[in-house]
């Protein structure tokens, strides 16, 4: 069995022994990236392209085959002191009439998520031949997996802010919080990377298994939808069962609706990336002395 020394001592070395191979993950980051558009004409472009591509389809779908019923001449900003139907209106319309940076700001939060499960899950398999080797702290590579993801969601940031200004939303001063969002998200995903990669040694189907679940997982988070739409009453409800839900809220809040996401939704959507890491961290660590034997 493998085993996790919770001696102050012993995490704190571990912590160093992580942070000295951090110029490590730098290169296996820069590598993951390079490997992903290898071979390929047009390079590191297709993290613009591919997303704008995809707003592409669904914005036909949803705008052009499937409008959405709205009223017309509705207000995009709720009135001051507006109650709660008044801010869905308000919400709905402005959707309706700016779908394709709506649509843009999910599919770009929600490649993120997928690319960096899927990456994360097959980083110990996938580099087994270097990790029998060489000694280096293994959680390296997950971790540089979903960094890797992550230099491609910054990429693909660029066309979002080309859309958002050319359908004139321009983001407010919450946006400042954005970085915040963004290591939480990381701390989320990493977690998970993190419990995957141990978890698809012992069980090899899970890499098949995974994509059905992410199909599904897609379509039950706000990719193509707001919360509001389906969810209604029970959002806050789905917010917590699907943590994914709150990231994309978040990132739309700032960066399409321009509202506060208010303190106790901000904090517990940064808690539940520190809580994700923690036990996925903790997991990884009573299971490193097994991976040798598993790979």
């Amino acid at each position: 069995m493998g085993s996790f020394d919770t001696s102050r001592t012993a995490i704190r070395h571990q912590l160093s022994d992580l942070i000295n191979y951090r110029e490590l993950i730098k290169l296996l980051t820069i590598k993951d990236v390079k490997l992903r558009y290898k071979g390929s004409i047009l390079g590191f472009l297709w993290s613009l392209i591919n997303p704008l591509m995809m707003m592409v389809v669904f914005y036909i779908v949803f705008v052009v085959l499937l409008p959405q019923p709205v009223s017309a001449g509705c207000k995009q900003t709720p009135p001051v002191g507006g109650s709660l139907a008044d801010i869905q209106a308000a919400q709905q319309c402005k959707i309706s009439n700016n779908y394709a940076p709506f649509i843009l700001i999910g599919i770009l939060a929600w490649n993120f998520t997928s690319g960096s499960i899927m990456a994360g899950m097959n980083s110990l398999l996938g580099n087994a031949s270097i990790a029998k080797k060489v000694y280096f702290p293994r959680e390296v590579l997950p971790i540089s997996a979903v960094l890797a993801q992550f230099v491609n969601f910054m990429l693909a940031l660029i066309p979002l802010t080309i859309v958002l200004l050319a359908s004139g939303l321009i983001p407010s001063r919450f946006a400042v919080l954005l970085p915040v969002i963004f290591l939480s998200h990381i701390l989320f995903l990493t977690g998970l990377a993190l419990i995957l990669s141990i978890v698809a040694l012992y069980f090899r189907d899970l890499l098949v298994i995974m994509e059905v679940i992410l199909q599904a997982w897609f379509f039950l988070s706000p990719v193509i939808y707001s919360m509001d739409q389906i969810y209604k009453d029970g959002a806050a409800v789905m917010y917590w069962l699907n943590p994914i839900a709150s990231y994309i809220q978040t990132y739309r809040t700032l960066l399409f609706f321009n509202y506060d996401p208010g303190l106790d939704f901000t904090i517990r959507t940064c808690l539940t990336g520190v809580v994700v890491f923690l036990i996925g961290y903790a997991f990884f660590m009573f299971k490193r002395k097994q991976i040798g034997e598993m790979l």
